[in-house]
């Protein structure tokens, strides 16, 4: 697996994520144009395309984050992680270049598509092993349509170069990796993971704080824009009143002049009637500025029922979409936890296996030797049985001759 971060924005070609996608996985012969996230490849999303062939192996390739996260604290070969590719016939993982081109021919020999898997593999393992971009460069992969719904393939190798120094392949780290080391890197993974929630509920929090202080200045606003909408009514109100008072009063001194101007008794009626024409205006007046008043009033008090309700509304909404925000974050932080906890079981089970696997071989060897050795004194013994018997019998012809003589 690749430990390089490039800075290049990519795109998924199985969903719509792009940009910075963290552990995405890369086509080893089509390159950047054949690329998916994590998730997808985890979900077997890896389609065929006019180039592009299931079988492809696919390698990882990590960002910073991503790579501190999964390998923080282990010592890597180059400072890269080691590869791990997965069959794409039976798709078990965990094998190497060289892993997967025995298991294709052992157990997938048969395959349709075998050949040109194996072929692939060969020409990885030959620059793995230090043929070097040369080889890389003069070997060629035909491919042409031998039937509706398969594909045959011509591989091509080109001429051994010769006095071509082959490096030494490295030694595999981490094979003797004791159980004390193992536990202390999944101590110090926990420890990752225990700092990353924390992390992640601390934003949380911040999130959270943010809302109830923007919360908080929003009602300080509504306030506000109520305390100032009651203060201009209020004025408007005063307004009116001091308009229907200074009415009145003109209205009052033209009665009084009309009174003035209409004593006698002839004008008596007239001035009746004029001041009950006068009275009723000024009652119909009054009437309609208190009919105003109240409209207003009963206006006021509507929009003010609205705003609130406008408020508590968006208030409500707001701390949906944050429940509903935190508890799918909290279940992707669960699930990755766990996809983390049985990838290390499953490391940790693939050590122990092998370790086993080793000291099974040994003990045969030894027990082997043990076998031999005995077999080796047991000729031995048998040696010195002849030879003792011979002696004997040459003793007992001599004996008879001395007693001749």
């Amino acid at each position: 697996m690749s430990s390089n971060f490039p800075a290049m924005q990519l795109k998924c070609i199985g969903c719509s994520a792009q940009g910075d996608l963290g552990r995405r996985y890369e086509c080893c012969l089509c390159g950047p144009e054949v690329t998916y996230c994590g998730p997808c490849f985890d979900e077997g999303r890896n389609s065929p395309t006019l180039n592009h062939m299931y079988y492809h192996p696919m390698k990882a390739i990590y960002s910073r984050a991503e790579f501190d996260l999964f390998f923080s604290g282990e010592v890597q070969e180059n400072g890269e992680a080691p590869q791990s590719y997965k069959c794409p016939f039976c798709d078990e993982m965990g094998f190497t270049s060289e892993e997967l081109q025995v298991h294709v021919v052992v157990k997938h020999g048969k395959h349709a598509d075998g050949p040109a898997l194996l072929a692939i593999l060969e020409a990885m393992n030959r620059v793995e092993a230090g043929a070097g971009k040369a080889m890389l460069a003069t070997t060629e992969i035909r491919c042409q349509e031998k039937s509706r719904g398969g594909l045959s393939y011509e591989v091509i190798l080109a001429e051994p170069a010769p006095n071509v120094a082959v490096p030494k392949r490295p030694v595999t780290p981490g094979k003797n990796v004791s159980v004390e080391e193992i536990e202390q890197k999944l101590k110090a993974a926990e420890e990752r993971r225990i700092s990353l929630e924390a992390k992640k509920m601390a934003d949380i929090s911040n999130k959270l704080a943010k809302v109830e202080e923007a919360t908080r200045k929003k009602d300080e606003i509504t306030n506000e824009f109520i305390t100032q909408t009651k203060e201009q009514l209020e004025s408007k109100m005063e307004q009116h009143v001091e308009k229907r008072e200074a009415i009145i009063s003109d209205m009052k001194e033209k009665l009084k002049v009309y009174v003035y101007l209409f004593t006698s008794d002839i004008k008596q009626n007239r001035i009746n009637n004029c001041l009950q024409i006068h009275a009723q205006e000024i009652e119909k007046t009054r009437e309609t500025l208190e009919q105003q008043k109240a409209n207003e009033q009963k206006a006021i008090e509507e929009k003010l029922k609205i705003a609130q309700s406008l408020r508590d509304e968006n208030i409500k909404k707001m701390l949906d979409r944050l429940k509903e925000h935190n508890t799918i974050k909290i279940a992707e932080i669960k699930s990755q936890n766990d996809q983390l906890e049985c990838q290390k079981l499953e490391e940790k089970a693939r050590l122990y296996e092998n370790k086993l696997f080793a000291a099974e071989l040994k003990r045969e060897q030894e027990l082997q030797k043990k076998i031999d050795k005995v077999q080796k004194l047991e000729r031995r013994a048998e040696l010195v049985r002849q030879n003792k018997a011979q002696a004997q019998d040459m003793d007992g012809q001599q004996s008879p001759i001395a007693s001749s003589g």
